[in-house]
């Protein structure tokens, strides 16, 4: 079996179209930088609606800050807890293994991601996404 290789996957540029639920202020910005560059001089944008807009990029980075700190609330929660997660994809594509149980050990974040170190019974640690887990054993 092939797995599809595409741009951004193998050279690592562009990024993929996100979906409306994953904008964020650094797309906000975007918007509102194209937004007050390409506006009439003639008729610029008031002050009334400028302010409107920057109140919702506030809103917009409160609302990234408190997604982020729910997620490392519900990661630092599973400390200690055994759980049962997708385990990451490995190259032997062996889906009878696709699910890894494992104490939570501990909890890292990258590339903006939770990431969940689980230590199996035979003493393995595995990385999965906060995201992958299934299953929470008290």
């Amino acid at each position: 079996m092939v797995d599809p290789i595409n741009g951004f996957s193998y050279y690592g540029q562009g990024e993929p179209n996100r979906s409306k639920s994953m904008l964020d202020m650094d797309t906000f910005m975007r918007l509102l930088t194209v937004q007050l560059a390409n506006q009439n001089p003639l008729e610029p944008m008031n002050d009334r609606d400028f302010f409107a807009q920057m109140a919702q990029l506030g809103t917009v980075q409160g609302m990234d800050n408190l997604q982020s700190s729910m997620e490392m609330s519900q990661a630092s929660a599973l400390l200690g807890k055994t759980v049962t997660a997708v385990r990451p994809m490995t190259d032997s594509g062996d889906v009878a293994n696709s699910l890894v149980t494992g104490k939570v050990d501990k909890v890292t974040v990258r590339n903006g991601q939770v990431i969940l170190t689980l230590t199996e019974a035979n003493g393995g640690a595995v990385d999965v996404r906060l995201s992958n887990i299934r299953e929470i054993k008290t």
